[in-house]
């Protein structure tokens, strides 16, 4: 039944307008997620973070005296660290390293009770390029312990990579570790894991992931060394994330090497997909370094000898160590971790916000002018 009802269509020209204005719209939504992602992750910003170790000792019984060797970071070419704080009412005393900070705490528990430490620290960490100058000591171009850079098949390898001694060439032995390794099946790694294992089974995370690249620059004459450190969680402003461990983060390795008489930081264990850029000279506000391999070891070393002189080692983590001369004491750890300005997200701001304004105007000109 027709009841005189007459059904127009929009004419092509209405259409052609709003087949533009949709267009229009996805490629302005298309630029503007672009926009974020190389304004957050690529620009150069600082993060500050609040640092809070609390250790928890424990007794059940008479008496015991309890030792607590605690490893903080320093102040480096790519970290500040600032306002260091300890609340002990034990005896203390604290050991400046050139890469690190040592704290010993001991003191006696007397009885059934507790004793609290706590250890607090600020730390500022760029992200963006960074290089710097320090001196290349002999052992950052010779083979070591699960560094087999002198090794046929690590030298022959290196030979196929590169023959450059520049960033260049480290960057193309970096660019080949990423993607010669695969993470291990369980997740995790033990640091005895050696770059000729690594490079034969074609598994290695952090630990064999640096070890190969470090082997492969110094059979190609680049000095690197392997940096122990840990990853800081990307949180959000002001809200802290509490870790139940002594340790800010999660330990990490990556590699440092040397090109022109500058030293640049590449993590290659990092270095897959999108993040290959990302994760090569450049830090992204996470990495905060205790030094290197070695220079760790000989930290805890030290203060494992120190706190088991007179007794036994009750804990021990990646950046500290609890010994007591009775098996009725005990320790907790937990770290909070608080971001206090994240630089990236002014420049995300600030970034969307001039991309907008242009965009805006190119819109307003090409549209009418299209859709004519």
């Amino acid at each position: 039944m027709n009841n005189g009802t007459i059904i127009q269509f929009p004419s092509n020209k209405v259409m052609k307008r709003y087949i533009i204005n949709g267009v229009s719209l996805i490629v302005l939504l298309v630029i503007l997620s672009i926009t974020v992602l190389v304004a957050y992750s690529w620009f150069p910003a600082k993060i500050h973070y609040e640092i809070k170790e609390t250790f928890l000792i424990s007794q059940d019984g008479d008496e015991a005296n309890i030792y607590l060797g605690i490893i903080v970071p320093k102040s480096g070419p790519y970290q500040k660290v600032q306002n260091l704080n300890i609340d002990w009412y034990g005896n203390q005393e604290r050991n400046a390293l050139a890469y690190a900070d040592t704290i010993r705490l001991w003191d006696q528990i007397i009885g059934d009770g507790d004793l609290q430490a706590v250890v607090e620290y600020d730390i500022i960490l760029p992200q963006g390029q960074v290089s710097w100058e320090a001196p290349i000591e002999r052992h950052h171009l010779l083979p070591q312990a699960g560094i087999e850079s002198n090794h046929p098949e690590i030298k022959q390898t290196a030979h196929e990579i590169t023959g450059r001694f520049d960033r260049n060439g480290a960057f193309e032995i970096y660019r080949f570790t990423s993607g010669h390794l695969e993470d291990p099946a369980d997740g995790c790694e033990e640091t005895n894991v050696s770059a000729l294992e690594a490079y034969r089974t074609g598994i290695g995370d952090c630990i064999g992931s640096s070890r190969l690249m470090i082997a492969l620059c110094r059979a190609s004459g680049i000095p690197a060394k392997m940096i122990i450190g840990t990853i800081l969680p990307d949180i959000l402003f002001s809200l802290p994330q509490v870790i139940s461990s002594g340790t800010p983060g999660g330990g990490h390795a990556w590699v440092e090497y040397n090109s022109q008489d500058k030293w640049y930081l590449a993590d290659p264990s990092w270095g897959t997909g999108y993040a290959t850029l990302l994760a090569f000279n450049r830090n992204d506000g996470r990495h905060l370094s205790f030094g290197e391999f070695d220079q760790l070891t000989a930290a805890r070393r030290e203060l494992i000898n120190w706190a088991t002189k007179q007794a036994f080692p009750i804990d021990t983590t990646l950046t500290y160590i609890f010994a007591a001369d009775s098996d009725q004491a005990t320790i907790s750890s937990e770290t909070s971790i608080r971001k206090t300005w994240d630089g990236r997200w002014v420049n995300t701001l600030l970034a969307l916000t001039v991309v907008t304004y242009l965009l805006c105007k190119i819109r307003d000109w090409v549209i009418p002018r299209v859709g004519q």
